[in-house]
């Protein structure tokens, strides 16, 4: 066991020994990764290809977002552990999990043996070069995205800007990913002078990318600045590393850093695409960004949107309406309205003041239509305003969870 790695000696008492890998329960499977510590709690030394622990909160937050919704063929690139793929078994046809080092294939299938799955298979390759001339319902992915400055662990090094690894599975969604299919993406972008995350997301989708939805849900938002001093604090190396991630990101015109969930549909019929951002609020799972999912989906199509007349909204209860003042001649005057709401997204938007009394109204009694004839004879929309207007307001409202509907 010693020669094959199995076991190691503890340093401070040598008749004693430890496992080099360890298992602990992720829900009610049981995983194994590389350690990260030592018994004694100090930080185990790393090596390139060691396998991620998937006790992390990142991943927590990764298996947090995925769907728990039956599917046909599931992959998992980037799986070291084979964790998602170990998750979705329950509601997967069949499930694969990919990555590119030995040491993650073998843990992954020792976790499938572990847990007794037969409906799991473990391939070893560059992303999809394993998985050629096959096509999959749901894709689910938590690549490595931090930016480096050298070379460094597999799992972690997503290239000089962190966004290496998730632009190449975005290339490929077109040739594996089946219409109507989801890509679900654990990563960290970068907002920058000239573009926005977004609009790069769209261009690595290529000449597909009018086939494509992409909604990405933000969990954290980091200055270049904080991420340089954290980088240098985590590694004790000082002002001189801060100066080269400053330097590195005035090259790259990095604005913000974005982490979060990347969410990409491959839309299954002939309708226009979206393109949304939402910013997480604390405590929030999948049920959020799966509802807000299906409304977007459901609005791109005609058919649908014109059901919403129908549809009796109610306000949500944490939505606030914020007037600012300003002083004209001897007393203040409003000077513009902001609708504000902090779950399950935290939305700040610029409104005209109707809009705001419009959400107060909304109690379930009246439906949009009625609205709709409300809003027309108090004066706060013009009489000729068309029903499709008022409905993509009512439906934006909605997108941002500052009305329900059923």
């Amino acid at each position: 066991m010693n020669a094959l790695g199995l076991i190691e000696e503890d340093s401070r008492d040598q008749s004693r020994c430890f496992t080099s890998v360890a298992i602990y329960p992720i829900g009610d499977l049981l995983v194994a990764s590389d350690r990260w510590s030592n018994p004694d709690h100090q930080p185990k030394q790393s090596f390139p290809d060691i396998v991620y622990p998937a006790l992390t909160k990142s991943t927590r937050e990764f298996l947090r977002f995925l769907p728990q919704s039956p599917c046909g063929q599931f992959l998992e690139l980037c799986g070291g552990s084979g964790i998602a793929a170990l998750a979705a078994s329950r509601n997967a046809m069949h499930a694969c999990t990919s990555d590119i080092t030995e040491r993650s294939t073998r843990f992954a299938e020792f976790n499938v043996a572990l847990n007794g799955v037969n409906n799991v298979s473990v391939v070893q390759g560059d992303l999809y070069s394993a998985v050629q001339g096959c096509t999959f319902d749901r894709i689910a992915a938590h690549p490595p995205y931090m930016p480096v400055l050298r070379p460094a662990e597999i799992y972690f090094d997503g290239g000089e800007d962190g966004e290496q690894i998730t632009r190449r599975i975005l290339e490929g969604l077109q040739q594996h990913l089946n219409p109507g299919g989801r890509l679900y993406c654990r990563t960290l972008g970068t907002d920058r002078k000239e573009t926005r995350f977004e609009e790069r997301l769209r261009r690595w989708l290529g000449k597909a990318e009018s086939e494509f939805d992409i909604a990405l849900f933000i969990s954290k938002n980091v200055t270049p600045l904080r991420f340089a001093t954290d980088s240098a604090v985590r590694r004790a190396s000082g002002l001189a590393e801060v100066m080269q991630w400053e330097a590195l990101f005035e090259r790259l015109q990095v604005k913000e850093f974005l982490s979060g969930i990347l969410v990409v549909q491959k839309k299954e019929t002939k309708r226009p695409v979206f393109t949304i951002r939402r910013s997480l609020a604390p405590g929030v799972d999948s049920s959020a960004t799966e509802k807000v999912l299906r409304w977007e989906t459901d609005m791109a199509d005609e058919r649908t949107a014109g059901k919403v007349l129908g549809a009796r909204p109610i306000a949500s209860p944490r939505a606030e309406l914020l007037v600012r003042h300003r002083i004209e001649g001897r007393d203040f005057a409003p000077q513009d309205f902001t609708l504000t709401n902090d779950y399950p997204f935290l939305m700040d938007c610029k409104v005209q003041p109707w809009m705001g009394y419009l959400v107060a109204r909304c109690d379930g009694t009246r439906s949009v239509q009625e609205l709709y004839v409300d809003c027309r004879e108090a004066g706060w929309i013009k009489r000729d305003t068309p029903p499709p207007e008022f409905v993509q307001v009512v439906s934006l409202l909605i997108s941002g969870g500052f009305l329900n509907v059923d």
